[in-house]
């Protein structure tokens, strides 16, 4: 008996033809609709227009810092250096300080002592006056994960003058990871990269000198552009991918005296003055300051950071704000310390302005009240006020 075979008839033919046209159509037509949605950037982090009475670099300095007189000579200092040299010059305000004593006043109230507490206040919403104010702001204090911000600065220098060959693509992950989530093991490798060294067993003679010389470029990288006595040297910890919890080896000779270690010491001015740099699109170049303003720009809509146990909001100042402005920051945070540099804009510009408060003692690290509740004081304050104006 003849067995049937089934004969693919034209038609046939023709139907699949035609289906596989018709997949084919609307795969290229999802292709092009979807194109705007991934090439879609996030928001352009807002610009801080510099002071009109003065040049833009006379308004790039930190607040209540004069220029130094034994600032290197141009032609001697350190081919690897920061480039805005100039401190600026904004003026003290009454108002202002007014307001910092107040924010004082409220972590007193909550048990938590003031002579741990540093801050600095930076009102640029008005472009003809920037105005500041402070507490214990020129004070050197311990930055926490607050030195990444200037890690971060260093690593963009770094690669535009080619001192870092590789293409900047080839660290992408690092520095989301080092900003955003404040990683140690990414900082840890940038801060490697940056000053050519490695951690390591300890180190002897001419062979330590050469290690200590170049790890602590990192620090000469500020205080050539007047960032004084600035030092941020030293990894945080701890680090998982060289399994230490704590300095070892070559890392602890750096620290030196373990009765007492050198730490990093930042103050908040000098933090306050960069995120300005930042923002003002100077800070090593405009380019690489809208890259910077990016890592730093936070969500500050719960949906986003709520269940995300390393998120930089809870507890800090951006807890606090509403959540339709925007919002950068960099956020340190260990068993004894809690640190915070940040750039707040409404969308009105009723308030522009850099808020840092610094805590180094181990009860601002337990308490989270404090911190959200100076930042919406010094928020409602100036957004109700709206922009400064000289008196």
């Amino acid at each position: 008996m003849p067995s049937r075979r089934r004969v693919r008839t034209k038609f046939s033919r023709l139907k699949y033809r035609n289906i596989l046209c018709l997949i084919a159509g609307a795969i290229a037509i999802g292709w092009i609709v979807t194109i705007p949605f991934r090439i879609r950037r996030p928001p352009e982090p807002p610009v801080i227009l510099a002071q009109q009475a003065v040049s833009p670099q006379e308004a790039l300095s930190p607040p209540t810092i004069e220029p130094s007189e034994n600032l290197a000579d141009r032609q001697s200092e350190p081919t690897f250096s920061y480039n805005i040299k100039t401190p600026p010059n904004p003026v003290y305000s009454q108002e202002l300080q007014g307001i910092v004593d107040e924010a004082v006043k409220i972590a007193t109230s909550k048990g938590l002592p003031a002579d741990r507490l540093s801050i600095s206040l930076l009102d640029v919403s008005n472009s003809k006056t920037h105005t500041f104010a402070g507490y214990q702001n020129q004070t050197l204090r311990f930055p926490a994960s607050v030195a990444k911000l200037f890690w971060m600065a260093a690593f963009y220098s770094a690669i535009e003058k080619g001192i870092i060959t590789q293409r900047e693509s080839a660290f992408k992950n690092d520095l989301e990871q080092m900003i955003r989530v404040s990683n140690n093991d990414a900082a840890s490798r940038l801060l490697d990269k940056i000053t050519d060294t490695k951690s390591g067993g300890r180190l002897a003679g001419e062979e330590l000198q050469t290690w200590l010389k170049k790890r602590t470029q990192i620090n000469t990288f500020f205080q050539s552009a007047g960032y004084n006595d600035l030092r941020i040297s030293t990894k945080n910890y701890p680090i998982y991918y060289l399994r230490q919890e704590g300095p070892i080896g070559r890392d602890l000779q750096l620290r030196g005296d373990a009765s007492q270690p050198i730490r990093n010491q930042v103050t908040t001015d000098q933090a306050a003055r960069l995120i300005y740099e930042i923002y003002t699109r100077q800070a090593v170049s405009s380019v690489a300051s809208r890259k910077m303003a990016y890592l730093l720009t936070r969500d500050l809509d719960p949906k986003a950071w709520k269940n995300d146990p390393s998120n930089s909001i809870q507890g800090f100042l951006g807890e606090s704000l509403p959540t339709n402005i925007y919002f950068g920051s960099k956020v340190g945070y260990t068993s004894k310390s809690r640190s915070e540099a940040a750039f707040v804009r409404t969308l009105d510009d009723r308030a522009i302005y850099i808020l840092v408060v610094f805590a180094d003692d181990p009860a601002y690290a337990k308490d989270e009240t404090a911190f959200p509740a100076i930042s919406r004081y010094v928020f409602d304050r100036l957004n109700a006020r709206g922009p400064s104006t000289l008196q």
